[in-house]
């Protein structure tokens, strides 16, 4: 085995007692070098989050969708089932009418006149159910429509529309036959007299809504005759 200088580092025949280098005594043999630390492996870096926290978003989406979804059902069928309720107990509770179904006998032109303020050329029946009258020199029309039966489950659909978000468009007339109303933009009066609803359009003919009203309370007084 070679022999190093303890001194120098010079390599050393063997049995030579000094190093020819720098003469210093020839020691044992050297020391093997020291193997190198190795490296610490680098400490593995945390995980990644998984899906796990992603999916438990998702679902908790998706489970508010379906409450929104059973709640706007449940508020569907709630208040149809209130308005169907509503107008079985109002119309269980009416009074079939009974008298002469002959619309324009209930206002004559000449009447319809005086309430309107403005000529009244005819007055045309169309069938049993309404009265067509040619106003003015313009040839507007007023229709007034009878409904013989079933007025008071309308009105009740009505009284439910008013309570359920239709208070800003819906006038309330009191006095006016058992119940009337003026729709929006005073385009027409509902008005009922026992089981008959009369609707009076006020759209076509370019009146105002008291001319309606004084209308529908004549044919409110002849209904009740």
């Amino acid at each position: 085995m070679p022999v190093f200088c303890s001194g120098c580092g010079t390599s050393i025949a063997e049995g030579v007692k000094f190093c020819p280098s720098c003469g210093k005594a020839a020691g044992g043999p050297a020391a093997s070098a020291a193997s190198p630390v190795a490296s610490a492996a680098p400490s593995s870096a945390p995980a990644p989050a998984g899906g796990g926290g992603a999916l438990k978003i998702v679902l908790i989406v998706l489970g508010i969708i379906a409450m929104l979804g059973v709640l706007m059902i449940g508020s569907c069928f709630y208040i149809g089932y209130k308005v169907k309720k509503a107008a079985g107990d109002f119309q269980s509770n009416s009074k079939p009418y009974t008298g002469k179904k002959e619309p324009c006998s209930f206002v004559s032109a000449s009447e319809a006149a005086d309430a309107l303020g403005v000529a009244v050329q005819d007055a045309v029946p169309r069938g049993n159910m309404g009265c067509d009258y040619t106003l003015g020199t313009e040839g507007n029309h007023m229709m007034v429509q009878f409904m013989w039966q079933g007025g008071t489950g309308i009105m009740k659909l009505t009284h439910t529309a008013v309570q359920f978000g239709g208070k800003q468009t819906f006038t309330e007339v009191p006095g006016l036959g058992d119940e009337a109303f003026i729709a929006p933009g005073d385009s027409q009066i509902m008005m009922r007299k026992g089981d008959v609803l009369v609707t009076i359009n006020l759209q076509t003919a370019g009146v105002g809504a008291d001319g309606g009203k004084k209308i529908a309370g004549l044919i409110a007084e002849r209904l009740g005759e």
